[in-house]
This record gives structure tokens, C-alpha cells and sequence, in this order.
């Protein structure tokens, strides 16, 4: 029996290591993804090719790329792993107990100005329940557990998350007290286009804000380019330039930032703080996006 629950194991392991490294395409990022070194995926990966007695990998210069005789395995263990995460959602749906660890996944601005005063609150209420805080810009999966609860912003979240919609978020264009000191006055949106611009960069290029941002900017102004809403925020804050900004993110904390004009409202987003709909049936889960619904809501209108 032994002999047969260790061979599971490792067969497991092996097929775990096959879909890190087809995702990935690089040994390094695969490595990163399961925890463990490039090295032990190269071992691993010509194991699990030895053992099967076909090539799984083509090395390239742009890096592993599957054979004819890995697409189906590929196709076949994506289902399988879907299946496994289904189940074990729904078993952690099941769990009762207001304790333990719970993923929360936000975006740099949310969790870097709102979430920690809110989180300390928590921790006092809840001092079983520990926040792991997943800060990224982008879009984690809540299917595949690499977070529990997300809070972020949506128009539409996936059909198969399910949650609260806290309110909307309003932008507005703010500047520092130290750049329109020496600027030229501001009397309207027209004047806009005289001044320097702190701006998001093109992987940004999806958010209505941005393009409208973009869309104020003379071919004769200086632009300064971030990849992302902190160090936006942080260089509006040193007197670089006007900067639209989600205005809670200038409220939450101390700011000599001034608001100089509203967004148009169709730049309007909405947050929602969401989780799997597997996961809404456990009670943890449950307090923890009930407390985050609630303190968030005060500082969000609602549309």
C-alpha cells in the first residue's frame, strides 16, 4: 500500500510540474509558481518524460514549449485540475470555524490606502481570522485559490463571483500645492492642456481614465509615464504635474493635493468587494466580506 500511495503522490507531482511549465514556458517561472527550483523542475520534467517514454518539451530559445504528444495531456489535466479546485472550494465552503488564514487581493492603491486601518479594526475583532494581503495590478484568480476574497474594481464581475457592490469611485484631477504655486492658473478644463502631466503608462491603456487623460495632453507638454495609481499618486504629491486620481485615494490620507476639476462621470468605476461562490457558504469567509463591505462603504458614493 505504501509503495502505491507513494507512486500517486509523486505521479501527481509530476503532472503539477507538467501545467507549471506549460503555463510558464520558462523553468524560472515555473519554479516561482510551485515554490521550488528551476533545477527541480528540469529533474522532475525528464523524470515524468522518461517514465511516460515521449518528449513533453521542445527547449527554445523563447522558451519550453509543448509537443504534439502534450497538448492533449495539457487539455485532459486542465479539466482534472478544475475538477480537484471545484471540490476542495467546496469543501472550504464548508468550514465553520472563524479562524485561520483568508487571502484578501486588491490593487496597490487599495490596499496601500484604505485597507490598513480597516485590517487593524479586523485583526481587534477577529483575532483568529489572519489577512494575507495579495497586492497586485492584476486580476487574481478566485477560482483557482490564488485569493479568497478580492477587492477591486469592476463594471462586471464574472458570473461566478459573487458579492457586494460598495459604491462608485469617482475621479477627479488633482495637483500639488507646490507645482501650482508656479503655474499657469487653472480656470477651467481647456487650461488643462498648458500643464504638466503625471500619467499612467500604456499597460494601463484599458481604463477610461487614462484615454481621457491622454486625450488633454498637447503635443507640446511634458508628460511624466508611471506603471501604476501609487507612484502616480506619489509623484502628483511631489509637484510633478496634474494627476487624475481616485479621489478616495487622495481623501484617506494626509495630502496637500488639490482637486482642480471632476472626471466626466462616465469614467466612473465601481467597487465590489467579491469572493467564489463556492467559498460564500463558510462563515469566515462570510464575516470577513460583511467587515469589509461595511468599513469601505462610508467612503464611497453610491450609484
Amino acid at each position: 500500500m505504501d509503495y502505491y500511495c507513494t507512486k500517486m503522490n509523486n505521479s501527481w507531482d509530476n503532472l503539477r510540474v507538467f501545467l507549471a511549465l506549460a503555463r510558464h514556458k520558462t523553468l524560472t517561472k515555473a519554479g516561482e509558481s510551485l515554490q521550488v527550483s528551476h533545477a527541480t523542475i528540469y529533474r522532475k520534467i525528464k523524470a515524468f518524460e522518461q517514465e511516460l517514454g515521449v518528449t513533453l518539451f521542445e527547449n527554445t530559445p523563447n522558451g519550453y514549449f509543448q509537443t504534439s504528444a502534450a497538448d492533449r495531456l495539457f487539455e485532459n489535466m486542465e479539466v482534472v485540475e478544475s475538477n480537484i479546485e471545484t471540490s476542495l472550494r467546496e469543501l472550504r465552503g464548508l468550514d465553520q470555524r472563524i479562524q485561520g488564514n483568508i487571502i484578501v487581493a486588491t490593487t496597490d492603491t487599495f490596499g496601500c490606502k484604505m485597507l490598513p486601518p480597516i485590517l487593524k479594526k479586523f485583526q481587534i475583532a477577529y483575532p483568529e481570522l489572519a489577512i494575507e494581503l495579495n497586492i497586485s495590478p492584476e486580476t487574481v484568480s478566485l477560482s483557482k485559490r490564488e485569493a479568497d476574497i478580492a477587492v477591486r474594481a469592476s463594471s462586471q464581475p464574472p458570473p461566478n463571483l459573487v458579492g457586494r457592490k460598495v459604491g462608485r469611485i469617482d475621479f477627479a484631477v488633482f495637483a500639488a500645492e507646490s507645482y501650482l504655486e508656479n503655474s499657469e492658473p487653472i480656470r477651467s478644463a481647456e487650461d488643462l492642456g498648458k500643464h504638466h502631466f503625471v500619467v499612467l503608462d500604456e499597460s494601463f491603456g484599458h481604463l477610461a481614465v487614462k484615454q481621457w487623460m491622454d486625450r488633454q495632453i498637447s503635443t507640446d507638454t511634458t508628460v511624466t509615464k508611471v506603471n501604476g495609481m501609487l507612484p502616480l499618486i506619489e509623484l502628483c504629491e511631489a509637484g510633478l504635474g496634474l494627476a487624475a486620481l481616485p479621489r478616495f485615494a487622495v481623501t484617506s490620507g494626509c495630502s496637500d493635493l488639490k482637486e482642480i476639476c471632476p472626471t466626466p462621470e462616465f469614467l466612473e468605476h465601481q467597487l465590489w468587494v467579491l469572493t467564489h461562490r463556492d467559498l460564500s457558504k463558510s462563515t469566515r469567509i462570510r464575516i470577513t466580506t460583511e467587515f469589509l463591505y461595511r468599513e469601505l462603504k462610508p467612503f464611497f458614493s453610491i450609484h
